[in-house]
């Protein structure tokens, strides 16, 4: 099958790499455009406040990025992520308002009770490593994001990108496809989405 040009994705946490992982597919390059300068190692970062936060990986996220990136959850454990998994589920205690987890009966599906246990930022570091491994994508971090640009009438044709460490005038990234995996993305596509009409 023939691939894409190119396709944009604005924002490098968990969202803008698990979607640059799977355009990686799809088309022949992937920029992903990120405000941070990346960390070399797994520390918080100013773009991630709740990065501080308790994080843990629950199953379904857990099978998604494995499968994206085989072994990646035995990368995980050997870098340090502690693992969850007692059959039953006598370590397990979560209570959701007047409602406690069951931890008497056995559980219907026991694997989807596996928890890996990783702060935010080894999180990130891990599956941005896999993410740049990927011959196809590119980070360009450092940048901040402008505006949509539309080159063609009803269609985002690119966006505009600019350095923080100059002054220099801002660059546009021509694209077949953007995504915007930013945390204030639903109030500014509904900016642009109205400009347009």
């Amino acid at each position: 099958a023939k691939l894409n040009d190119h396709a944009v994705v604005l924002g490098a946490g968990i969202a803008g790499l698990v979607a640059a992982t799977v355009l990686a597919e799809h088309y022949a390059s992937v920029t992903v455009v990120e405000r941070d300068r990346l960390p070399e190692n797994p520390v918080d970062r100013r773009g991630v406040p709740q990065g501080r936060h308790l994080h843990s990986l629950l199953s379904r996220g857990s099978q998604i990025m494995e499968e994206l990136h085989p072994g990646f959850l035995a990368e995980l454990v050997e870098a340090g992520a502690l693992v969850l998994d007692d059959p039953d589920m006598r370590r397990i205690y979560s209570r959701i308002g007047p409602y406690t987890f069951n931890r008497t009966d056995p559980a219907a599906d026991p694997e989807a009770l596996i928890t890996y246990l990783t702060s935010r930022p080894f999180l990130e570091f891990h599956l941005r490593r896999r993410v740049q491994a990927l011959s196809n994508v590119a980070f360009l971090d450092g940048h901040d994001v402008g505006e949509l640009v539309s080159a063609q009438p009803q269609r985002i044709t690119g966006v505009t990108v600019s350095s923080r460490d100059s002054t220099s005038s801002s660059d546009t990234l021509c694209a077949d496809l953007i995504i915007d995996a930013t945390a204030v993305s639903y109030t500014h596509l509904r900016a642009h989405e109205t400009s347009l009409h």
